[in-house]
């Protein structure tokens, strides 16, 4: 990740040295963290590293994870991983992916901590990083994937990175094809170094079945192993993730337009695609948030789950005490049922984020 200049990072102002939650135009988000530590017990991971109560960590009976990995403690897509057969060691592999990581900022929130005290805290241990990935999101929209693919076919594009792809993700219509969302991979699966642009909205809409958002794009810089923990280096040093992704993107890509003289025939010297330097221009502004699940997300799974599973078992339940006088109440016998030590400590927890009325 060397810049054209020789230096890691430019020279930009010190515009971010915190961590904000709010929806900006441009906004970057750790959106995959996978950690290796070795050396420690799981309790340590769980309790000291991740710092999430041990109640709230189901410990699981070693399940299939990623190759090479068995999970072996689970909260929502906040995964405790240990390795088997040839990729043993003596620790544990942390792994969230983006909803992980919306995830775990409930807990960096509750113990008012940001993504950087947990990244120089795991940094203490005997760790690598295998992969982490900054998220920006861009909700003004300032490019097209449409027209940058258009660009990269037609040449426009000059980019250190080898590999340049595209993803089509189209539905029939009854007059013509829609568009379902595009995707532009810069970078091959392979490499450490991967950015991949792709309209978010879209993506979300079909995923979860939400209304479509067509004003929110994704650029995504995928950092693995060396590359990797370079990053958390950088922004250890000066949380400062602007400066990191303005010298990345500069060094690595540059969208480009025909020049007007048509003798110019060196790519290098070839303008700048307008919306690509406008969005360069901003990048200064951009600030590590953080947009957690709502901590009762858990409890409304749960409510999700009963009304799904066991209501009807209830309901019917109650026809027949209706069907044969019993005078049991079922759910006065269900206000007398015992929670266990994760149940409890879910409600505490929410009960200290909403500073709530002590009910257990």
């Amino acid at each position: 990740m060397e810049e054209r200049n020789g230096n890691f990072l430019s020279e930009l102002p010190y515009t971010n040295r915190g961590v904000i939650r709010q929806k900006e135009e441009l906004s970057a988000l750790i959106d995959w963290c996978q950690i290796t530590i070795k050396d420690v017990s799981l309790e340590e991971v769980i309790e000291q590293v991740l710092r999430i109560p041990s109640e709230l960590m189901e410990v699981t009976d070693y399940q299939k994870g990623i190759a090479g990995h068995e999970l072996v403690a689970v909260f929502d897509n906040i995964k405790v991983l240990k390795p088997t057969g040839k990729a043993q060691y003596q620790g544990f592999q942390i792994l969230m992916s983006g909803s992980g990581c919306r995830n775990y900022e409930n807990f960096l929130q509750l113990n008012g901590e940001t993504w950087f005290d947990f990244l120089k805290r795991a940094s203490q241990y005997n760790v690598n990083f295998p992969r982490i990935d900054l998220a920006i999101d861009d909700r003004k929209t300032y490019l097209n994937i449409h027209e940058l693919i258009k660009l990269k076919n037609e040449g426009l594009i000059s980019s250190k990175l080898r590999d340049i792809s595209k993803n089509r993700s189209d539905k029939l219509t009854e007059d013509d094809i829609e568009s379902n969302g595009k995707s532009l991979y810069i970078g091959s699966k392979s490499s450490d170094f991967r950015i991949v642009f792709y309209e978010k909205g879209y993506e979300q809409a079909e995923k979860f079945g939400k209304d479509l958002d067509p004003n929110w794009n994704r650029y995504e810089l995928r950092f693995r192993q060396k590359k990797a923990v370079r990053l958390v280096q950088e922004l250890l040093k000066d949380r400062n993730v602007a400066r990191i992704a303005m010298s990345i993107l500069n060094d690595k890509v540059r969208f480009l337009q025909k020049p007007e003289n048509s003798s110019v025939t060196r790519k290098r010297l070839y303008p700048t695609y307008p919306p690509w330097e406008e969005f360069m221009q901003n990048i200064p502004k951009l600030k590590l948030c953080m947009d957690s699940i709502p901590i009762d997300n858990y409890l409304q799974k749960n409510r999700e789950w009963l009304i799904n599973n066991a209501a009807p078992s209830v309901k019917m339940q109650m026809i027949w005490d209706k069907m044969t006088h019993n005078e049991n109440d079922i759910f006065k016998e269900m206000s007398h049922a015992r929670l266990n030590a994760k149940q409890k400590s879910a409600l505490q927890t929410i009960e200290k984020h909403y500073e709530l009325e002590n009910y257990i």
